[in-house]
């Protein structure tokens, strides 16, 4: 059953006949290594999750899934409504030669999912976002899943680390239609960015998948999440454990937390928005500016979400009157604080959808923007009280 006004992604992917979450595995033990040194990362070693109760809501093909399998759990249940994604992880299971738990595969969404367990790790990636209140019922039924003293695993769309993202959908909207068909705005917006995707140090997905799952897809620009967003969300029984990336530095002395003393969220945020700035640019190693600033910018990268949403197909005026008085705020914001070519990349785009009449040689002027990819998916592992 698809819930319509909530489950906007789920209709898209169904609607289009897509999974677009495949990743390159002709490389399998290079895909294992990477899924490891994730989970490391996060605070799970291999060892941690043997013979443990796993719950995976919405592993689209499957792809991830395969390595969890591998380390051998008790059990692992897989939730996953989209047809096309189920498919795929029937395929990829039957052909997997490695050791690994069978999984038990739930065809059906998380709100029609119910069953009478508790999980010593719960994990979704890419959905849901957080802040729409579908959102916040999905997450609060998904932590009531996880046995106290367990882990919780989920990533967040940062609306900063998005900006990059919302930007390109703006250009791809003066060379499509809405109306168009679904290959053939994929194959012009592959042929618009593709020279930029090919400068993406350790690209996980082919260009396509990208393209349908950044440029095309409406959740993208109302999927928005943050720590913030996500520890209100989960209430006051869990506790950010870990991020990828590592936004927070806890040099407290451990024998001084305890009781009232251990505040591990408000910490973290307070680290969080020290650094969050970075996620602008995957390719900025983390820095410290003022708190202020960061969290003005995170409210102009979420106004620049929603007016993406409501005018990207709207054209140049749209453009001009609604979203580049905000473009040039996150431009003021950010020019004495990141690298000059993270800014002029900004500067770059807001010339060329300023003109009137945008054309493909127009695109030229693109020189710094090409390699400006923001970090769009990050990470949170929270640990359940118990």
């Amino acid at each position: 059953m698809v819930h319509s006004k909530q489950a906007l992604e789920l209709e898209y992917y169904i609607q289009e006949g897509i999974s677009p979450v495949h990743y390159k595995l002709s490389n399998l033990k290079t895909h294992f290594e990477i899924r490891e040194s994730l989970y490391r990362l996060l605070g799970i070693l291999p060892n941690f999750l043997l013979g443990k109760d796993i719950l995976e809501v919405a592993p689209g093909s499957g792809h991830n899934s395969i390595y969890t399998a591998s380390l051998l759990p008790k059990s692992y249940d897989l939730v996953e409504p989209n047809p096309y994604g189920n498919k795929d992880i029937l395929k990829i299971f039957k052909n997997l030669k490695n050791k690994h738990t069978k999984p038990r595969l739930y065809k059906k969404s998380l709100e029609d999912f119910n069953i009478n367990k508790l999980y010593d790790l719960v994990i979704t990636e890419g959905w849901p976002g957080g802040h729409l209140e579908y959102d916040k019922k999905m997450f609060r039924k998904l932590s009531r899943y996880v046995k106290p003293g367990g882990l919780l695993l989920i990533t967040f769309l940062p609306p900063i680390g998005a900006i990059s993202t919302y930007l390109r959908r703006l250009i791809s909207y003066r060379f499509i239609n809405k109306k168009d068909k679904f290959v053939h705005k994929t194959n012009v917006l592959k042929r618009i960015f593709s020279s930029h995707l090919n400068k993406m140090k350790s690209m996980g997905r082919t260009h396509d998948h990208w393209i349908q799952d950044s440029l095309l897809n409406p959740y993208i620009v109302v999927g928005y999440n943050t720590p913030y967003i996500s520890i209100k969300n989960f209430g006051k029984r869990f506790e950010i454990f870990n991020s990828v990336p590592k936004m927070s530095t806890d040099w407290r002395w451990y024998k001084s937390l305890y009781g009232k003393k251990k505040i591990f969220n408000k910490k973290y945020l307070d680290e969080y928005y020290s650094t969050c700035h970075c996620l602008i640019n995957y390719k900025i190693n983390g820095f410290k500016r003022s708190k202020q600033k960061n969290k003005l910018l995170e409210e102009l990268s979420i106004k620049l979400s929603l007016l993406t949403k409501d005018y990207e197909t709207k054209g140049f005026k749209a453009y001009k009157y609604k979203i580049k008085p905000i473009l040039n705020k996150i431009i003021n914001n950010v020019k004495f604080d990141l690298p000059s070519k993270t800014v002029k990349a900004l500067k770059e785009v807001d010339k060329v959808l300023s003109k009137q009449n945008l054309r493909l040689k127009d695109l030229k002027l693109l020189k710094e923007f090409t390699n400006l990819f923001g970090r769009e998916q990050c990470y949170l592992s929270f640990s359940k009280k118990k």
